[in-house]
C-alpha cells in the first residue's frame, strides 16, 4: 500500500510541476498585468456561474467532506489530512500578511471597470500573494493522490486544483503570479505533511515497542 501511495503521489507530483511549468511560461510570455486581463476578460454567462462556485473547491471549508472520507474509509490518513491543513494554512498566511503583506489585489491595480466582476462575489483588494484556494486545492489533491493510491486520481486530481487557480484570476481575486505561489505552498505543504506524518508514525511506532 505504501508503494502506491508514493507512485500516486510522485505521479501527481509530476503532473502539478509540469502544470507549474507551463503557468510559468505563459506568465513570462503574457506578462502580470497581460496573463490577468485575458483570463479575466475571456468571459461567459455560463463560465460566471461555473466559476463563481467552482472556486469553492479551494475553500477551507472542502476540507471537511475530505476529511469525513478519509477518518470512515482511510483513518490512518486522517492525521496526515490535518497536518496538510496545518501546514497549508501556516505557510499562506505567514505570506500573506508577514511576508507580503503589501501586495494588493487585481482591484487595487486596474480601474473597476476594467476588471470582469461576477455578482455576488465581493471583491477583496488586500493580501494578494499568493492565492489561498490554489494552495489549499493543491495541497488537497496531492495529498488525496496520496491517500487514494489510485492512479488516475493522480492525473484528475491537480486538474481539477489547476481549475481553482483558474477560477480566482477569472473572478478577477488574483494575478497568476498568485496561483503560482498557491501552486508551490500546495507542493511544499503536502510534501512537508507525508514527510511529518512519517515520522510522527515511526515515533510512535517506537514508543509501543519500547514499552515495559
Amino acid at each position: 500500500m505504501q508503494n502506491k501511495s508514493n507512485t500516486s503521489f510522485i505521479t501527481a507530483f509530476v503532473i502539478t510541476i509540469v502544470l507549474f511549468a507551463i503557468t510559468g511560461i505563459f506568465l513570462l510570455v503574457k506578462g502580470k498585468a497581460g496573463s490577468f486581463l485575458l483570463i479575466n476578460g475571456n468571459y461567459s454567462a455560463n463560465a460566471d456561474w461555473f466559476f463563481k462556485y467552482y472556486t469553492y473547491a479551494g475553500d477551507g471549508a472542502m476540507w471537511v467532506p475530505a476529511g469525513l472520507y478519509v477518518l470512515i474509509r482511510k483513518r490512518k490518513y486522517f492525521p496526515l489530512l490535518i497536518l496538510g491543513i496545518i501546514v497549508s494554512t501556516l505557510l499562506t498566511q505567514l505570506l500573506k500578511r508577514v511576508v507580503f503583506a503589501e501586495e494588493l489585489r487585481p482591484v487595487a491595480h486596474f480601474a473597476y471597470e476594467a476588471i470582469h466582476t461576477v455578482p455576488g462575489v465581493r471583491m477583496n483588494r488586500q493580501h494578494s500573494f499568493p492565492s489561498g484556494h490554489t494552495a489549499q486545492a493543491f495541497t488537497m489533491a496531492l495529498l488525496l493522490s496520496y491517500i487514494l493510491t489510485k492512479r488516475y486520481w493522480a492525473f484528475i486530481l491537480p486538474l481539477l486544483a489547476l481549475g481553482v487557480g483558474y477560477s480566482r484570476v477569472y473572478l478577477g481575486q488574483h494575478f497568476v503570479t498568485d496561483v503560482l505561489g498557491g501552486m508551490a505552498i500546495g507542493v511544499i505543504s503536502a510534501y512537508l505533511s507525508i514527510v511529518l506524518a512519517s515520522l510522527l508514525s515511526k515515533k510512535a511506532t517506537l514508543q509501543e515497542i519500547n514499552k515495559p
